[in-house]
């Protein structure tokens, strides 16, 4: 009895210890600072970053963008109305000339389908509806369809760079990607 005791003891605090270096599985909250990142084929948990006004999937040191940053982002509530505001993030690129700039998707109306950043609401730019499911980003229509229609094509802006893309379906060189805000476990 007492050896059982000790075995399941043991098995307990191994099994906490290990506990305490899983990562949550809640969205990041208000306020909370947190980083996407995209999971696809062959694109394993590469960072989201700013080049030049456009939202860019890779490392940011090898963008031949002329302004590029890692960036952190806020959301600025639990509704469908929120917004994502970005930042650069300090760590990376202590001199960066913008701050405080949104995340969008371009709107219906819009000829393109590539995502950016701005600091002003524009027609064609739609920069709320950012919800999480859990760590998944996922977007919801003024009508409440969700979706999660993110896609990446490599981008002439350096090795290993990628275009981050919305609603390209037709496309058959988009890759479909999913958004999360977990970093990858090699990170």
């Amino acid at each position: 009895m007492f050896r059982l005791f000790v075995y399941c003891t043991i098995l307990c605090l191994g099994a906490s210890v290990y506990a305490s270096g899983v990562v949550s599985r809640s969205a990041p909250a208000v306020g909370e600072e947190f980083g996407l990142y995209a999971y696809g084929e062959s694109v394993g948990g590469l960072s989201l970053f700013y080049a030049d006004g456009k939202a860019m999937i890779g490392d940011p040191a090898n963008s031949t963008a002329s302004t590029t940053s890692s960036v952190y982002f806020e959301r600025s509530s639990e509704s469908s109305d929120s917004t994502f505001v970005a930042n650069p993030n300090g760590t990376t690129n202590a001199n960066a000339s913008w701050s405080d700039e949104m995340l969008y998707i371009p709107s219906s109306s819009s000829s393109s389908h590539e995502m950016g950043f701005t600091s002003t609401n524009m027609t064609n730019e739609t920069t709320t509806g950012f919800i999480f499911y859990g760590q998944w980003l996922m977007v919801k229509s003024e009508s409440g369809d969700i979706s999660s229609s993110f896609y990446v094509e490599e981008s002439s802006q350096g090795d290993g760079i990628y275009s981050l893309l919305w609603d390209v379906s037709d496309d058959t060189s988009a890759i479909p990607v999913s958004l999360r805000s977990v970093k990858p476990s090699t990170a």
